[in-house]
């Protein structure tokens, strides 16, 4: 009877615990499901709270979030500087044709990216520089490519008031872009940067471009960088604006690939992009600097036709811009075939004592020259054309002649200066 009691408790206090369980593990769940509740609720407003905080933190700084300012790209933008001068006018774009042409602008930057809509009909470079530091892509690099509809992209504009130049590099004959629009954080200058006292245009071929400066000399647009050729080191050296009217592959007398010889095409805005309108010649230059030849030279041009098509050059250059412009012809490039032609037709057409001046260059030591030897074409080039523009020719004072017992003698009182 004992035990049969001590086994009835037993199995009342199994059970006792069983229910126990049963009813802890029912409160247990519901919390459960109260705290996921509570936890959503809880972070709903939190979340309410932080945009709140968000809100208070805008209201107390003052400073809502910045806007980009967009503007369309065209001949008539203002504040828009062209570079290269020379250039086919468009309502809807900026042409970049020839070799350094682009734009200058100055803006101030609220601070952040500046970046530009271009498109191209082949690929080409175009370099950026900040106040005149160069300003590298997004990607870390020297250049920006534009191949087809492209952007540039100028990272980190720092805030202030910035200069900004956008110049493409590779020449006319490899591709021709176009600038659309530019967006960035500030404002644009109404104002475009002062042209420069001095204005140089030069005449060339892929000398003038920077045709295999880098790389391998194969004509590719990514050897090609008229930022290390004289032409451009010369203007900046000489604070002038400028225009590098260069055609590689053509010659003065000689065209090739369905494209203008340099003769016809220095008449012309762009003359592969449009061979029909023709450039006004608003801006007259100081100095033309004259460097073609070898294209003529390769092509078996003979030189009675290269010396009359030069001297027509310089007639042309000079009913353009006016008797007072300076005329530096350069020879011995890359050949030195047609330096008596070139001389003869410098002589020919005056001489120094006329503004026409002749400067032989030391050759190239493989074919088109490196960046080294532009260098040293800079150096030679710079004081021949500040000596052109500060030269005062003599006056010249006519043969007076008097009469003697024996006849007629000459009272010879001209200045004999032998001009070269």
């Amino acid at each position: 009877m004992f035990k049969k009691m001590i086994a009835a408790l037993l199995t009342l206090m199994l059970l006792g615990g069983l229910v126990s369980c049963v009813g802890e593990q029912m409160p247990d769940d519901d919390t459960s499901t109260d705290s996921e509740t509570e936890t959503e609720e809880g972070t709903e407003e939190n979340t309410e709270s932080d945009t709140t905080d968000d809100k208070k933190d805008e209201e107390d700084d003052g400073k809502p979030e910045p806007i980009p300012t967009t503007v369309a790209l065209n001949s008539s933008t203002k504040g828009i500087k062209i570079l290269g001068d020379r250039m086919l006018e468009s309502d809807s774009q900026i042409n970049c044709d020839w070799t350094c042409s682009g734009i200058e602008f100055v803006i101030e930057s609220t601070g952040g990216s500046l970046t530009i809509k271009a498109d191209s009909d082949a690929p080409c470079y175009f370099r950026a520089y900040v106040d005149g530091v160069e300003w590298v892509s997004a990607s870390g690099g020297t250049y920006h490519e534009v191949s087809g509809d492209s952007t540039i992209k100028l990272p980190a504009i720092p805030k202030g008031t910035h200069t900004i130049r956008v110049i493409k590099v590779t020449g006319h004959t490899l591709a021709r872009a176009e600038l659309k629009e530019m967006t960035f954080f500030g404002t644009l200058s109404e104002t475009a940067p002062e042209k420069k006292e001095l204005y140089i245009e030069f005449i060339g071929d892929s000398i003038s471009c920077g045709w295999g400066i880098m790389g391998t000399k194969d004509g590719k647009y990514t050897g090609q960088d008229g930022t290390m050729a004289y032409p451009y080191l010369v203007a900046q050296a000489l604070d002038a604006d400028y225009s590098i009217t260069a055609l590689s592959g053509q010659g003065l007398v000689f065209s090739g690939a369905n494209m203008p010889n340099i003769t016809n095409g220095y008449l012309l805005c762009s003359p592969i992009r449009d061979g029909s309108t023709a450039y006004e010649f608003e801006r007259k230059a100081d100095v033309v600097v004259i460097n073609i030849g070898t294209n003529d030279f390769s092509k078996g041009v003979n030189e009675a036709e290269f010396k009359a098509a030069y001297k027509a050059l310089i007639g042309t250059i000079r009913e353009k811009n006016g008797a007072d412009c300076k005329v530096v012809c350069i020879y011995n490039t890359m050949n030195d075939t047609f330096s008596s032609a070139i001389l003869e037709a410098c002589r020919e057409m005056g001489g120094m004592s006329k503004g026409v001046y002749s400067l032989k260059f030391t050759k190239a030591q493989s074919g088109h020259p490196t960046a080294s030897e532009n260098l040293t074409y800079l150096a030679d080039l710079k004081p021949v054309i500040e000596n052109a523009l500060s030269y005062v020719p003599p006056v010249e004072t006519p043969l007076t002649v008097e009469a003697s017992g024996t006849g007629k003698t000459a009272d010879i009182v001209a200045d004999f200066k032998s001009f070269a």
